[in-house]
C-alpha cells in the first residue's frame, strides 16, 4: 500500500520527474534558444551522425563525405537557433538553423527538360519509300534527303540539351547557395531505443565537445519542468533594436514578426518546392530587409533611419 500510494504521488505531484523528462518537455527546453557550434556543419539534412555509447561517438568518416560534398552550412564559432530537437525510436534530431537543406518537398538536383525530338513523319516516309525503292538513283536521292533530315534533327536536339544544360547550371547553383543558408543537424544514434527519460542536461553532456550552449555565460541549468523562458508577444513595443538583436538565421516567419510585427513589405517568388520570400519590417528608427526560404530566415539587412 505505502509503494502504491509513493508510485500516484509521482504521477501527481506538479513538476515530478516523470513529468519532467518526456520528449516534449526536453524539445521544448531547446527549441528558439541560441548555441555556439564548435565544428563545421555540412549543407545537408544528414547532418552529423552521432552514435553514442562510444569513447568518440562522432562518426569522422560521413562526416567528411558530407562536408565534401555539401559544403559548409553553420561555420565553427557561427551563433545558430535550435529549431528543432525530435525525438524518434533509435534517435534524437538536434536540428540547427532549419535542419539542413533536402528534407521533404526540398529541390536537391534541378530536373532536366530536355526530351529529343522523335523522327518527322517525312523521315519514315522515306524509310518506308527505301524498302519499296529498287531504282538507284532513286534510292540515292532518297537517302540523301534522309540524311540531310536527320542531321537536322540531330542538331536541333544538340542546341536544346545545351540550353538546358546551362539553365541546370544555373538552377544547380541556386540550389547550392540555398543549401547553404538550410542549417544542419545531428543526429544522436543510440542503436537500440532512445534511453527513457533523459534530460536537457544528458543531451548537453553529450553535444559539449561540439556545441556550446549560452554563448558567453554558464551553460543553462534545468529546472523543474524544463520550460523555456517566455518570449515577447506578437507586436509587442520595445526599445529599438538598431543592430536587430535578437534576430538569427533559421528564425520562422513568425518569430520575426513576434519581434518587429506586420512587414511595412511582402514580396513573394521562387518555384517549384523553394518559395522565397522578402520581408520589410521597421521598429522605431530601425528598418530590416529579411530574406526567408519556405519560411525559414536566410538572411537579413539593417539600416538605421
Amino acid at each position: 500500500m505505502r509503494k502504491l500510494l509513493l508510485t500516484l504521488l509521482l504521477f501527481l505531484v506538479p513538476g515530478s520527474a516523470t513529468l519532467a523528462q518526456s520528449p516534449g518537455a526536453v524539445s521544448s527546453y531547446f527549441e528558439g534558444k541560441q548555441v555556439v557550434v564548435l565544428m563545421d556543419m555540412p549543407a545537408t539534412q544528414k547532418g552529423v551522425d552521432m552514435k553514442m555509447g562510444r569513447p568518440n561517438p562522432l562518426d569522422t568518416i560521413s562526416y567528411a563525405s558530407r562536408l565534401k560534398t555539401t559544403g559548409v552550412a553553420i561555420h565553427n564559432g557561427e551563433a545558430v537557433m535550435i529549431t528543432k530537437v525530435k525525438f524518434k525510436d533509435k534517435s534524437i534530431e538536434f536540428q540547427l538553423g532549419g535542419g539542413g537543406y533536402g528534407t521533404f518537398g526540398d529541390v536537391t538536383v534541378a530536373p532536366s527538360n530536355f526530351k529529343a525530338a522523335p523522327k518527322s513523319g517525312r523521315e519514315r516516309e522515306i524509310e518506308n519509300q527505301l524498302q519499296n525503292e529498287n531504282d538507284p538513283d532513286r534510292r540515292l536521292d532518297l537517302q540523301r534527303e534522309l540524311d540531310f533530315l536527320r542531321r537536322k534533327r540531330e542538331r536541333d536536339d544538340d542546341r536544346a540539351k545545351a540550353i538546358d544544360d546551362q539553365q541546370r547550371a544555373q538552377q544547380n547553383a541556386q540550389i547550392a547557395q540555398v543549401r547553404l543558408q538550410g542549417g544542419s543537424r545531428f543526429n544522436l544514434n543510440y542503436g537500440g531505443k532512445v534511453p527513457p527519460n533523459l534530460t536537457p542536461q544528458d543531451i548537453m553532456t553529450a553535444l559539449a565537445p561540439y556545441v556550446a550552449f549560452s554563448p558567453g555565460a554558464p551553460g543553462p541549468t534545468p529546472d523543474a519542468n524544463y520550460a523555456p523562458a517566455p518570449g515577447p508577444p506578437p507586436g509587442a513595443a520595445g526599445p529599438p533594436l538598431p543592430d536587430a538583436s535578437g534576430l538569427q538565421k533559421g528564425m520562422s516567419i513568425e518569430q520575426v514578426e513576434a519581434i518587429y510585427g506586420a512587414p511595412l513589405s511582402h514580396q513573394e517568388g521562387g518555384q517549384q518546392s523553394m518559395i522565397t520570400t522578402t520581408n520589410v519590417y521597421a521598429r522605431s528608427n530601425t528598418q530590416v530587409q529579411a530574406t526567408f526560404v519556405n519560411g525559414v530566415l536566410v538572411q537579413y539587412s539593417v539600416s538605421v533611419h
